[in-house]
């Protein structure tokens, strides 16, 4: 019993993990809001269903709204767009240590709130995890003559500068549902803009459905969202706050492998130092502000 918490966020980072690869993939064959539709109410259909045949739907209380609005689209919505839209253009290795760079924005954020010890082992983690972005960004490592590849990263950046500005909102929010309840109604609120942009920006593309699209939706619905929410509400019930946010760092590791295994992409040493110079930065922030450093659950945009 004590290791099935370990289990769990093992099998959290596989899921978050390999959807990169795995959402690559799908968007050859599928257009990125098209895709982002398909993912999210092919999720929250599980998620009903799983409410639905145990403790039932429960509308959210008025006080949670905010939080329903803010994951809904700040996370979700936005974030799953961001994601489709830059992974044509990026590796999908890459893009997993790029959005995974959420813990680093919370630091900075939240700075001035930290004492004097505190924000200066914060700032060095800072600035260790920045120096690994610039290593994943340097011309060695991108073309800087591709506007498809800066934009794309730039993309998943603001991703992850989101995500964090959220997290900070869920850890600072009275919560009166829990998360898993609110969780179809944060889905819903991300299928309505994704559905409105698919309908209007992209009605009159093609939808090839071979059989990896098909393979591709199935995984990113069901799996990386509807099934890694759920291990994530599990994992961060069971676990402090610290030890699952070092286990959630499993997540790019594992999407920088798969994306090899998976689509051939390189491992470079640029890569490696990057994606390792990166999670010792987060650790450090981490670590420097104690449990509390980010307790929130990552979204199922990943």
């Amino acid at each position: 019993m004590r290791a099935r918490p370990y289990l769990l966020l093992v099998l959290l980072a596989l899921a978050w993990g390999v959807n990169w690869p795995v959402a690559k993939i799908g968007l050859r064959d599928l257009p990125p809001y098209t895709y982002g539709t398909f993912r999210v109410a092919t999720g929250l259909a599980v998620i009903v269903g799983l409410l639905a045949a145990g403790r039932g739907l429960r509308l959210p209380d008025r006080r949670d709204v905010p939080v329903v609005l803010s994951v809904g689209l700040g996370q979700m919505a936005a974030g799953i767009v961001l994601m489709n839209l830059a992974l044509p253009m990026v590796s999908a290795g890459r893009s997993s240590i790029l959005v995974y760079t959420m813990p680093l924005w919370v630091g900075l954020f939240q700075l001035p709130t930290l004492r004097a010890g505190g924000a200066g082992r914060q700032v060095g983690g800072l600035l260790l995890g920045l120096a690994g972005i610039a290593l994943l960004l340097n011309p060695q490592a991108i073309d800087w003559g591709s506007s498809g590849q800066l934009l794309g990263s730039a993309a998943l950046l603001v991703s992850a500068v989101l995500w964090a500005v959220t997290t900070i909102h869920l850890r600072h929010h009275e919560w009166h549902g829990t998360p898993l309840d609110l969780m179809p109604w944060q889905l819903l609120v991300a299928l309505v803009p994704l559905v409105l942009a698919a309908l209007v920006l992209e009605s009159g593309r093609p939808i090839h459905w071979e059989p990896m699209a098909v393979v591709a939706v199935l995984f990113s619905g069901p799996v990386a969202t509807a099934l890694a929410f759920w291990l994530s509400q599990s994992v961060s019930r069971s676990l402090t706050p610290l030890a699952a946010t070092m286990g959630f760092l499993a997540v790019p590791v594992v999407g920088l492998t798969s994306s090899w295994l998976m689509l051939g992409e390189p491992l470079t040493l640029v890569d490696l130092a990057g994606a390792a110079t990166t999670l010792l930065g987060i650790v450090a922030i981490s670590v420097s502000t104690g449990p509390a450093a980010d307790g929130s659950v990552p979204n199922a945009a990943t």
